[in-house]
C-alpha cells in the first residue's frame, strides 16, 4: 500500500519566526505556538487536551500548495516539565525546527483524514493518542 505522507525538512523554511519568536513563554503555552508555527498556511484544526499537562495538535493547508500538514507536541504544568517555559531563543528555533521537520504532509485532506483515522505502526507514537481527537477537530470545521 502506497503512503499518502511524506515528511520534509523543508517545512522548516516555512517556520515563522517573526511571529513565533515575540510569543510569551509559559508553560501550557502551545496553542499560540502551534497555531503560529507555519506562513503563509490556514488553520483548519487545533486540538488541545486542555488540562494542566498533554498534548495539543494542529493541522493546516499550505496556502500555496494546497497540501495539509499536521503536527503534535506536548506540553507540561511547569518550568521543570515543560521546555517551552523561559525557554532561549536558541531552544525556541529548535523546538519549532523539530515541530516542522517531523510534521506529517498530506497530498489532500481526505488522505490527512485517513491517517487520523487509523495511524499506521511505522509512524511516530505520539499520532495513537491524539489522531481521533484532531480528527474530531478536523470534521467540525469541514462544514
Amino acid at each position: 500500500m502506497e503512503k499518502k505522507y511524506y515528511q520534509s525538512d523543508k517545512l522548516a523554511d516555512r517556520v515563522d519566526w517573526e511571529n513565533i519568536m515575540p510569543m510569551d513563554r509559559y508553560a501550557g503555552g502551545h496553542d499560540d505556538q502551534m497555531c503560529g508555527l507555519l506562513k503563509d498556511v490556514t488553520i483548519v484544526a487545533h486540538y488541545n487536551e486542555g488540562d494542566y499537562q498533554g498534548m495539543v495538535a494542529t493541522c493546516v493547508r499550505l496556502n500555496d500548495t494546497g497540501e495539509v500538514v499536521i503536527y503534535n507536541d506536548y506540553y507540561g504544568s511547569c518550568s521543570g516539565c515543560d521546555a517551552w517555559e523561559d525557554a532561549t531563543n536558541d531552544d525556541v528555533r529548535q523546538m519549532c525546527r523539530q515541530l516542522a521537520c517531523g510534521a506529517y504532509v498530506f497530498k489532500n485532506i481526505e488522505d490527512c483524514k485517513d491517517f487520523l483515522s487509523s495511524p499506521k505502526d511505522d509512524v511516530d507514537w505520539s499520532w495513537r493518542s491524539v489522531a481521533s481527537n484532531l480528527l474530531e477537530e478536523v470534521k467540525k470545521n469541514e462544514v
